[in-house]
């Protein structure tokens, strides 16, 4: 509540200077997208629309196929995955700031990243958790004289003033015109960057026998350049339930290469089966399809299907054991799955899931943020 009362004279203060346009019934909670990850999966790989170089090694020398089978194999077997980060956010519309001709929405946000550590016996703890408040506002849509004072009274309620016009990786799928659309794509990109921090962190902890389930895909920077930099980077797998659907796919060489797009290609991926790996970023990066689920009770294709990506820092081809390895694993984590309480069920990874939960229920709940957060 500190900083929500930080905030509160922030926006006080701020009213003196400039005429507010406020949200009616106060704040607004800004809706997520659900096809925003998918979004940002083609923005972080738009050169690379057609993928035929399939980047895994098979240890009996044969020719690697389109699609292998993975049975699950879970912690009591081989106990792969110890570490799982994901991120969450809560995003509010407060106002539109009128300066003159000029005029900016305002918002305010947390974000929050957890990683959470699964102990032998199964039972999981939070290991890291960071939550970072924030205020978005346009700055090429103010005057010098009233961004400058937004900086330094956000400094003093320890809240990170975030310029909406500026350029990003995220929100830059979006149109600058309408700046208030853009405030999804600038929030989910700070936490992204939280994310990134909170994965250096974490990153010295990982070894052989103790991975990491990351949510999303790798492709972000900062969080490709710390895994690629870091020797436990490998270590770690990028695992995204949302992906793009425009890739095309070419299998074998010569007059029998077989050309897919993503729909075959998944269309005809079994349950418990994988997809070959593929390279990307020439080689930096590998990743591959893996199917959690049957499609007989679901209404899409591409429903219960993850993309998993890992870092390759060698640029050769990876070992087919590795990704059948990787691939088992992630099969057993879909055993407990939250149906009926996110829409994204079928692709959940289960201890993902529950370090969303880790967040979510750290952030500050709507009625607070709306009973607090008033312009007078």
């Amino acid at each position: 509540m500190k900083t929500l009362q930080g905030l509160r004279n922030l926006l006080k203060t701020i009213a003196q200077d400039v005429e507010v346009l406020p949200a009616v019934g106060g704040a607004v909670e800004d809706l997520e997208r659900p096809d925003f990850e998918e979004r940002e999966d083609q923005a972080l790989n738009e050169e690379e629309k057609v993928f035929e170089t399939v980047f895994e090694r098979d240890p009996t020398g044969t020719t690697p196929r389109l699609y292998r089978p993975v049975p699950p194999r879970g912690r009591t077997e081989r106990h792969l995955f110890r570490y799982f980060l994901d991120g969450s956010f809560r995003s509010y519309f407060l106002g539109t700031v009128l300066e003159n001709e000029r005029e900016s929405p305002v918002h305010y946000a947390q974000t929050g990243a957890c990683v959470l550590r699964r102990e032998d016996d199964g039972s999981v703890r939070r290991e890291v958790l960071r939550v970072e408040n924030i205020l978005l506002a346009g700055k090429q849509r103010l005057s010098e004289a009233i961004w400058t004072k937004l900086e330094t009274l956000a400094r003093e309620s320890t809240i990170k003033l975030v310029d909406l016009t500026e350029k990003d990786i995220v929100s830059g799928v979006l149109s600058d015109f309408d700046l208030r659309n853009k405030a999804g794509g600038k929030v989910r990109f700070a936490m992204r960057t939280l994310e990134a921090e909170v994965l250096a962190e974490i990153l010295p902890r990982l070894a052989e026998d103790r991975w990491l389930v990351l949510d999303g895909s790798l492709l972000f920077d900062p969080i490709l350049t710390e895994l690629s930099n870091s020797t436990q980077g490998q270590w770690a797998v990028g695992v995204s339930k949302n992906f793009r659907k425009d890739p095309q796919f070419v299998f074998g060489r010569g007059p029998r290469a077989e050309r897919r797009s993503i729909y075959k290609l998944l269309a005809d991926l079994q349950a418990e089966h994988r997809t070959a790996a593929f390279s990307a970023r020439e080689g930096k990066v590998v990743f591959w399809y893996v199917r959690l689920r049957e499609q007989t009770h679901l209404d899409y294709p591409m429903m219960g299907v993850v993309k998993v990506e890992l870092v390759n820092p060698s640029q050769e081809p990876v070992s087919s054991t590795l990704i059948d390895e990787i691939s088992r694993a992630l099969v057993a984590e879909r055993s407990v799955t939250p149906h009926g309480r996110d829409r994204r069920w079928h692709a959940h990874l289960y201890p993902i899931y529950l370090a969303e939960r880790a967040v979510k229920e750290s952030l500050l709940s709507r009625e607070a943020v709306q009973q607090f957060l008033k312009w007078r």
